[in-house]
């Protein structure tokens, strides 16, 4: 199950888990979503969810009545504020019933606010997940039926700002894993390549992966605010420092298309929100 590597010279151990050296039905399906963040793909069960949330709601609400029902029937046969000693019992058991009932409420509405927070999958992660249970069919067909719930999935891969760049940068390496297979072995660490030789899926380091989109991201920035600044020199130089309408009409254009380019940046890269975006174009205008 699983295969112990030396990392080069150094003195430890690298322990990595190998999908097909389990057995079949869970712990081969446990072992391949375990292999990548991508496959960790469950469903959310929103449906139920709902049930038990109307049905704690509902009960509280018998239990909210019936309280009225009590404190009606004791302005009706009191006149004081004190509560009768053969009330006081009662009353007391059906408040501590209705505090179980709030925090069993409580806690299916934490629960699920929580689950609603997860990111859906994408239509990537989707796939290879799917494709795996179709093709493999590591457990029965009700049991991977769950996967046909597309609606009702989400993924415990956590967001990041960049999330389909990364996914871009992955795509690629796969397209050029056969004309150039030692580009994408960069990007495959030791653990990774012990992954990769069970089969035909080819895990790639994250870290790796991370550090070329930050590339990419650092030279778009650069060129945002190098090209535009050049742009507006030769242009200037030009007509010799003299601006005719022509000239002015070149300059607001130039200006337009790398601010909305600025601006796509931001959307696309980054989780800023629209307040953010437009105080940002501003500052870069």
């Amino acid at each position: 199950m699983f295969v112990v590597s030396y990392c080069g010279n150094e003195a430890f151990l690298t322990v990595c888990a190998l999908v097909n050296l389990f057995e079949e039905g869970y712990p081969n399906l446990a072992a391949f979503q375990d292999s990548s963040e991508c496959f960790m793909i469950y469903r959310r069960f929103g449906y139920l969810q709902a049930r038990l949330l109307l049905n704690r709601q509902d009960e509280l609400r018998l239990l909210e009545e019936e309280l009225d029902s009590h404190d009606r029937a004791h302005v009706e046969q009191s006149t004081t504020r004190a509560l009768p000693a053969e009330d006081l019992l009662p009353r007391r058991v059906l408040l501590e019933k209705i505090e179980r009932a709030i925090a069993a409420y409580a806690n299916i509405l934490n629960t699920a606010q929580q689950m609603m927070t997860f990111n859906r999958p994408s239509g990537s992660e989707y796939t290879s997940v799917y494709n795996y249970l179709d093709n493999e069919k590591p457990i029965h067909k009700l049991e991977r039926s769950y996967i046909e719930h597309k609606e009702d999935l989400v993924t415990l891969r956590p967001g990041r700002e960049h999330a389909w760049l990364d996914r871009s940068i992955e795509f690629l390496l796969r397209k050029l894993d056969g004309p150039l297979p030692l580009l994408t072995r960069l990007f495959c660490s030791q653990e990774t390549r012990l992954k990769s030789r069970q089969g035909a899926e080819v895990y790639y380091s994250r870290e790796r992966i991370n550090l070329v989109a930050s590339c990419v991201i650092t030279i778009m920035i650069l060129a945002l605010l190098i090209v535009p600044i050049y742009l507006l020199y030769h242009l200037i130089n030009a007509h010799d420092g003299v601006f005719s309408s022509r000239a002015t009409a070149q300059c607001i254009g130039i200006l337009l298309v790398f601010t909305l380019a600025f601006s796509a940046v931001l959307s696309l890269f980054t989780r800023a929100k629209r307040h953010e975006i437009l105080g940002a174009a501003t500052a870069y205008v």
